[in-house]
């Protein structure tokens, strides 16, 4: 299975680490930069790239562990594959695909609430993070069906589980069929990952003013103070500051 290609607005991620600590003469709006912390870049993600990006690879991780599972006979390797497949989907510490979408979904939300928030981004966040339920069930089900999958007594038995694996991991990154209309991720209900990322993109582009991608010292120094305020650290430590959230 062919893996899908990177769009340009989130292979942005990849370029962080060259942007240096360059900061734009005008700061951008606080709402524009918890969107660039889902599409371009977070300084606590393992490869500090946006929510979304790291949702997305997690996602391919997991249809590659299932994959290998899949085409097993020895019941040890089966489960663990499955096991380092259901890391990758539902991993708090290493941020798997439910946490980074969940986290992803947030700033989304921290966007639409900020005192500079458009009245675009205001109506569309409660939609972004209601279409991204999907998403967060089948991670809950990948879940649910890897402890079946540890549990199994032979091959046999595991394989009824992987199958159910593969069919939800695909589904979180390009969506399902699940009505049947021959297009996967044609409605809400059917969401993956690709269509979530282009329901986010759609919110940029319709932005007014322009969103303009974050220069890395503003994404990575945005803090919140304990009164909720959301402010640019001068200091740039990167928003670990204690009494900071």
């Amino acid at each position: 299975m062919m893996r899908p290609s990177v769009h340009p607005l989130l292979a942005l991620a990849l370029l962080l680490p060259l942007a240096g600590g360059c900061v734009s003469r005008r700061p951008p709006t606080v709402a524009h930069v918890h969107i660039g912390h889902a599409i371009t870049g977070v300084h606590v993600t393992p490869n500090k790239e946006g929510y979304l990006v790291s949702a997305e690879r997690r996602a391919q991780e997991t249809i590659d562990f299932t994959s290998k599972a899949a085409s097993s006979h020895s019941l040890p390797e089966i489960k663990r594959n499955i096991a380092l497949a259901a890391q990758a989907t539902d991993s708090l510490d290493n941020f798997g695909v439910k946490e980074s979408i969940v986290m992803a979904v947030n700033h989304v939300t921290f966007a639409a609430t900020s005192d500079d928030a458009t009245l675009n981004v205001q109506k569309s966040a409660p939609q972004f993070a209601a279409d991204s339920t999907q998403v967060i069930q089948r991670c809950d089900l990948i879940a649910l069906l890897g402890k079946d999958v540890q549990a199994s007594t032979s091959v046999n038995d595991a394989s009824v589980s992987v199958a159910e694996i593969a069919k939800l991991a695909q589904a979180n990154l390009s969506g399902d069929d699940s009505n049947g209309d021959g297009v996967a991720g044609s409605v809400p209900s059917e969401y993956g990952l690709l269509q979530l990322r282009k329901e986010l993109e759609a919110i940029v582009a319709h932005e007014n003013p322009p969103y303009v991608t974050v220069d890395q010292w503003y994404l990575f120094n945005l803090v919140r103070l304990p009164n909720g305020k959301w402010v640019f650290d001068k200091l740039g430590r990167g928003g670990n500051i204690e009494g900071y959230k």
